[in-house]
C-alpha cells in the first residue's frame, strides 16, 4: 500500500491563540501518516530522517475536519520520499476540500540495530 488517509477533528484544546490548530499539532499528524505510510509500503521499521518545504497555507479553525494522506513519491535503496497533503473539508458540508499544507517527509528503512536496510520494493511494484 503506498498510500494513508487519516481524518481528525480540530478540538479547542489542539488550537492556538487565535482559534486555529497550532501548527506543531498539525506537523505530528503528518509525520504519523507519512511515518505509516512509509512502514506499510517497507514492511519492516523505519525512521524518519527529513522534512523537507512544509508549506501551510491557511488557518485551520477550531471544529474543522482534517484530512491528513501520506502517498509514497519516491523509493531508493534505503529511503522513501513520502508527499503529505492535509485538506480541510468544507463546512457546508458541499464535500469540497482545500488544501490547508503540504510537505515531504524523507524515511529510511532500519535493521533490528537501527541500521538503514534496503527498502526491497519499488513504486512499480506497489
Amino acid at each position: 500500500m503506498k498510500i494513508t488517509k487519516m481524518s481528525r477533528v480540530v478540538f479547542p484544546k489542539q488550537a492556538n491563540q487565535r482559534g486555529a490548530l497550532f501548527g506543531g499539532e498539525l506537523m505530528a499528524w503528518m509525520d504519523e501518516v507519512a511515518g505509516v505510510t512509509a512502514r506499510r509500503f517497507a514492511g519492516c521499521d523505519i525512521v524518519t530522517a527529513a522534512v523537507e518545504k512544509i508549506q501551510f497555507y491557511r488557518p485551520i479553525p477550531v471544529g474543522s475536519f482534517v484530512d491528513v494522506t501520506g502517498e509514497v513519491v519516491h523509493v531508493g535503496h534505503t529511503s522513501m520520499r513520502i508527499r503529505v497533503a492535509a485538506t480541510m473539508e468544507d463546512p457546508d458540508g458541499g464535500g469540497e476540500e482545500t488544501l490547508m499544507a503540504d510537505a515531504v517527509f524523507i524515511y529510511v528503512a532500519v535493521d533490528e540495530e537501527g541500521r538503514p536496510q534496503t527498502v526491497g520494493r519499488t513504486l512499480e511494484k506497489a
